[in-house]
Parts: C-alpha cells; structure tokens; sequence
C-alpha cells in the first residue's frame, strides 16, 4: 500500500526543526495508523546525508540509534506519539531547509516524503 507523500508530511510537526547541542532534532506525530518500523533510512537536510550512526530516535517507549533499527530490532510508531529525531552533526544555518524522510514500516513498506522548514 502507497501512502502519499502529501499524506506523510501531515506525520511531521511544523516548526519544530531546532538547533540542539551537538547538532539539530526534529519532530514527527503519527496521525494516520499504528506502524511498526523495520527500517530507517540516513536523513537528508538541503542534500547532505547524514549517517544511521548519527540519528538518535527518541519516544516515549525508548530511543534507539537510526542504524539500530531492523526488522529484528523494530520501533513502534503509535498514534498520537510524538518522535523525535536528533542528528548529530553541525548545527544547521538560520533559513528555510528541505529534509527528506524514509523509513520502512511492516504495515505499509516504504514510505518516504519531503518536507521544508525554518530555523
């Protein structure tokens, strides 16, 4: 089952992109369905990859490191939970930026969106 990207981006939480010590976080809300997460995929921000190694996800049921992530290993994305995701890294410059998301959920396979925001 596809999901539409214009759907996915309604998972992200707008204006919540900040700078944080030792690189930047970001927040995502799932309002759509229970998923279960199999695997993650290096976030991008303006183009620029950054690794599994360095992408902490965070909830109220654990964190665990992007590269951690398997379908041995899974991460729960239930409704009305927010995530967050902190990338170590340099801190991103004041302006508008485009990350782009991926991840792979048992339920719903790949899904992947764009979205823009500010610091």
């Amino acid at each position: 089952m596809q999901i539409p990207a214009f759907l996915l981006r309604k998972l992200y939480i707008k204006g919540s992109l900040e700078n944080v010590e030792g690189g930047f976080s970001l927040k995502l809300k799932n309002s759509l369905s229970p998923g279960t997460t199999t695997a993650v995929a290096p976030i991008k921000v303006d183009g620029n990859e950054y690794s599994l190694d360095s992408l902490t996800i965070r909830s109220v049921d654990g964190e665990v490191l992007g590269s951690e992530v398997s379908a041995e290993n899974t991460f729960p994305i239930k409704v009305g939970v927010e995530i967050e995701l902190i990338v170590k890294g340099d801190p991103l410059p004041e302006g508008e930026h485009t990350i782009d998301l991926a991840l792979t959920t048992k339920e719903a396979g790949t899904l992947a969106f764009d979205v823009t925001d500010s610091i």
